[in-house]
């Protein structure tokens, strides 16, 4: 079984604990970048190869939800859609973004909760209506509250990532057993 990891930094940073993500044999294949929107998943996907077979782990909307890229949310969403419509997976899980810890942000203009809280749930619409599995990260993380978050307020501590890595692993170990898409 492959899993390649697609979108942004929240996957992106996951590089030592890959292989926290999969099954023992299971490759995993990191192609999400630091700061890609929505409109990157493709692009993504062709780089890595992807293939009927793969299990695709998606994380995407925190930074198409940021005032500097302007990415409106109907773009968001037909991005989402195209990606869904052109990418052949066997399985999908989507990593719904964590949202911000506005305490801790520095600047005025930045991102807000309620403003990536709504891009988060654009992506998690299409991207459930499509069977992708939901991995909750906001849920999973408010335990931690703003333990969660890395000193930017936007990324995520090791604290974070040791909650998250397992729920994406039990969401990918449910996934793979459906059948291909």
């Amino acid at each position: 079984m492959r899993i390649v990891l697609l979108g942004d930094s929240h996957l992106a940073r996951v590089r030592r604990d890959r292989a926290r993500l999969a099954p023992p044999g299971a490759d995993v294949v990191n192609a999400a970048v630091g700061g890609a929107v929505a409109s990157e998943l493709v692009p993504q996907a062709v780089a890595a190869g992807v293939g009927p077979d793969d299990v695709l782990v998606v994380s995407i909307g925190s930074n198409d939800a940021a005032p500097w890229k302007q990415v409106h949310l109907d773009t968001m969403a037909a991005c989402i859609d195209d990606f869904l419509a052109r990418t052949p997976r066997r399985a999908l899980v989507y990593v719904v973004p964590p949202g911000v810890d506005e305490a801790g942000l520095t600047g005025p203009g930045d991102r807000t909760d309620a403003v990536v809280t709504a891009y988060a749930d654009a992506a998690a619409e299409r991207f459930g209506a499509a069977g992708a599995t939901l991995v909750h990260a906001r849920d999973l993380l408010a335990p931690l509250g703003a333990a969660a978050f890395a000193d930017d307020a936007v990324h995520l501590t090791g604290a974070g990532y040791d909650l998250l890595l397992p729920a994406i692993r039990e969401a990918v170990a449910q996934t793979a057993g459906r059948p291909a898409t």
